[in-house]
């Protein structure tokens, strides 16, 4: 089996450099093409191109070994898609393989390259290990990372996020943890997922802006992503060695991230609020491993450009490669397979022009660089003295066009924050995470709230105990053991051990109110911005950047008119005659006849950019004032989150304190007899 296996991975794996770049080409055309539409266009076409990468190599290496089986003792002398090719290129190519290929050069590189597959296979299989290890060391760091005593719960954000998933119509319990290690929200587990959010942003970022990156988190739990990104790093560990499996790679990630951008903006119903979440983002400086994914996964800049400006997406002028390189491709085969002709002499170069930059977005106002003046014409040379004839008269300079105004670049307004609701009273902790095996339920008589810290199974139980059990009652779990609490005197103590906690919950409570104050003045403010965006979008972009580009087809013009004359008085210095200057003469004045309409063109143009430039600097006059008003009304925003991060780290440690207290009691109660055993079932 082996000496059969060797062979065929080796064939394997050289035909997959061609496979792979044509692949790379045809994925990357195909994105060029649906550069405008949906990312899960996008997203399924690269996901499509990496699973075709991983299916040709093995494809091939089941077809050797089917092949050596049949025929036993001959190992795969070409790989399965050798012959394949080779018959192709035969038969469709006849009349140009001669020219390229030689039976005997093919064949001693075959052989060659035979001799050397044990040491195509060995290098192959040490990348792979190397790559292997890479993947086992980044996912010992995220379970690291995700086990519970390496992160504290926040009763707090483990509400919201629950309320969000149930948005995202998750069935399966996500957990919540704060840790302090991290530098951005990262999401981990297949089947028991877990969100992981650093303890900066808990007390540093206002609290409507972290619960748009659990929205993009949960968005990512919605779609299963981290089971799909183990399989594209598996495949990326046996394909390492292709760039094309690399790019692909990195553009699933990309639309990937912007999926979930869309995903969590459906949820929310403002993109602002994810972009300046985003920005917010944008200040933590990190490197940590993409096995689990975070919200600062992509490009961030683009993902903020993209959630302000939907309907603007900027071509990308590396998609030009591939097609090059399918021309360059073919460029080579023609020059090898067609005959040779007689070399052209060397044209004249042309002065190149350089392409207008594309225009930014509204509301910021372009940037019209200066255009090139187009040269001087040169002055007549100095006629020999015995000719007497008169002397003519300087040809003066060109006009040069008039400078398009630079557009002063109005600032733009950062993304507002969206309010978000007040959030719900905190008196009432709930964790879904066990601690030693156990799990309690405060349960009050007439409120729908209660202090719990319990799986489902453990919450059903307690469900119905609070319709058959009348009064106030604790019940407790301690391994596979259930107890039911109703002594008044023990259910104070327990009451007066949560006290610490339920008062900082109501403290919470009333920073939450304050923030939905403050939220409904920068709703307001957000809602004028956003009109005055949709008003400034009218300005008609589309007609700077047609006047630009007249205005550079004239100077073009301009440049021609003053090449020509150029030319011309080159050839009247080497041979001046009369003829000649009176035949100057006269294209001269038809040069300069031909200018002066140019000159009235380029004035004309000049005046009505200025015009859209002005039009421009008044409608995002509201806009700078909206934003210098949001930046105010921001600030007792970030206050009151700081506020809230404070009271929620004290919240936190009261609640620890509190569990250990009254895990005591209830021990103590069950040893003292004072608790009654309920199934557990």
């Amino acid at each position: 089996m082996l000496p059969a296996l060797v062979p065929a991975i080796g064939w394997a794996l050289l035909h997959f450099v061609w496979q792979g770049l044509l692949i790379g080409w045809g994925v990357a055309l195909a994105l060029y093409v649906l550069r405008n539409a949906r990312p899960q266009a996008r997203y399924a076409l690269a996901c499509g191109g990496m699973l075709l990468c991983a299916a040709l190599p093995l494809a091939a290496v089941l077809v050797d070994l089917a092949g050596a089986a049949a025929v036993p003792g001959s190992p795969p002398q070409r790989g399965a898609a050798g012959p394949q090719v080779a018959a192709v290129i035969q038969g469709a190519g006849a009349m140009v393989l001669p020219a390229l290929l030689d039976d005997g050069a093919v064949a001693a590189a075959e052989t060659a390259l035979r001799r050397q597959l044990p040491w195509i296979v060995g290098l192959w299989l040490a990348g792979a290990a190397l790559m292997s290890l890479r993947l086992a060391i980044g996912l010992t760091w995220v379970a690291d990372r995700t086990r519970p005593d390496h992160y504290t719960v926040n009763h707090y954000w483990q509400r919201r996020l629950s309320e969000l998933a149930r948005r995202f119509d998750i069935a399966t319990p996500v957990r919540l943890g704060v840790a302090d290690q991290l530098d951005s929200p990262i999401t981990a587990g297949c089947w028991k997922p877990v969100v992981l959010v650093p303890a900066s942003l808990v007390t540093g970022m206002p609290p409507d802006l972290l619960e748009a990156l659990l929205a993009h988190e949960l968005a990512h739990i919605k779609r299963h992503d981290y089971l799909v990104n183990l399989i594209q790093s598996a495949i990326e560990i046996v394909l390492f060695y292709h760039p094309s499996v690399w790019a692909l790679s990195r553009r699933i990630r990309i639309e990937r991230e912007q999926i979930a951008d869309d995903l969590a903006v459906a949820k929310l119903g403002q993109p602002n609020k994810l972009a300046h979440a985003l920005s917010e983002l944008d200040r933590f400086q990190f490197a940590t491993t993409q096995l689990a994914h975070a919200a600062h996964g992509g490009n961030l800049m683009s993902r903020i450009k993209r959630l302000l400006r939907p309907d603007v997406e900027p071509a990308n002028w590396k998609m030009a490669l591939p097609l090059l390189g399918l021309c360059a491709a073919g460029a080579v085969f023609y020059a090898h397979a067609a005959p040779q002709p007689p070399e052209p002499p060397a044209a004249p170069a042309m002065t190149a022009v350089a392409a207008p930059p594309a225009l930014p977005a509204l509301p910021t106002a372009p940037d019209v660089p200066d255009l090139p003046a187009p040269p001087a014409l040169p002055s007549l040379p100095a006629l020999p003295a015995a000719s007497a004839l008169p002397a003519l008269p300087a040809l003066p300079a060109l006009p040069a066009p008039p400078a398009a105004p630079a557009m002063a670049e109005a600032p733009a307004p950062a993304a507002p924050p969206a309010p978000s609701a007040a959030p719900p009273a905190p008196a009432a902790p709930v964790s879904t995470r066990e601690r030693d095996g156990s799990a309690y339920a405060i349960v009050r008589n007439g409120d729908d709230r209660m202090t719990v810290s319990a799986n489902r199974k453990d919450l059903a139980n307690v469900e119905a105990l609070r319709r058959s059990v009348s009064g106030d009652f604790i019940w407790f779990r301690d391994g596979d053991k259930a107890y039911l609490i109703q002594d008044p005197a023990l259910i104070a103590k327990v009451q007066q051990v949560w006290e610490p906690a339920n008062r900082i919950g109501a403290q919470m409570d009333e920073q939450g109110k304050e923030m939905d104050r403050h939220s409904k003045v920068m709703d307001g403010l957000s809602a004028r911005l956003e009109a005055e965006m949709r008003d400034t979008a009218r300005v008609p972009e589309r007609d700077i950047e047609r006047q630009y580009r007249a205005m550079e087809q004239v100077a073009r013009q301009q440049e021609a008119i003053g090449r020509r004359m150029e030319q011309i008085a080159r050839e009247l210095e080497r041979d001046p005659d009369r003829d000649k200057i009176r035949s100057f003469r006269a294209q001269q004045e038809k040069m300069r006849a031909e200018m002066a309409p140019l000159s009235k063109q380029m004035a004309q143009f000049q005046r009505e950019i200025a015009a859209q430039t002005a039009k421009l600097q008044v409608a995002q006059a509201p806009m700078r004032e909206l934003d210098r008003k949001m930046a105010e009304a921001s600030r007792p925003m970030a206050e009151l989150g700081a506020r809230m991060g404070v009271l929620g780290r004290q919240q936190a440690q009261a609640s620890r304190e509190a569990e250990r207290a009254m895990r005591a009691l209830v021990r103590g109660a069950v040893a003292s007899g004072a608790a009654t055993p309920v199934p557990s079932a």
